[in-house]
């Protein structure tokens, strides 16, 4: 289990068992967000963070869930100029 630090008091917590929820009308408006919330709670101090023990898929960190994302968008937009310019270009 990944343990979060504070940057508040130094406290370590599971970050599993702190996480903090918004406000409930954030609930109401957009019931998903909180599905996407990646906050904690130190329960020492009660300061919120964002986390930095964070899994995506199991193994990625939130830096490397970006550079994934933004690896693929590169991709995507590499593959759309190549087959609206360059295809037709080489034929």
């Amino acid at each position: 289990m990944e343990m979060e630090t504070c940057p508040k008091c130094g406290a370590h917590f599971p970050a599993s068992e702190a996480w903090a929820y918004r406000s409930a009308l954030v609930s109401v408006v957009a019931p998903g967000w909180q599905d996407l919330d990646t906050r904690v709670r130190c329960p020492g101090c009660g300061h919120i963070f964002p986390a930095a023990a964070i899994r995506y898929l199991g193994f990625l960190s939130p830096t490397a869930m970006k550079v994934l994302v933004r690896s693929i968008m590169v991709a995507i937009i590499l593959a759309v100029i190549y087959g609206l310019f360059l295809d037709a270009a080489l034929r």
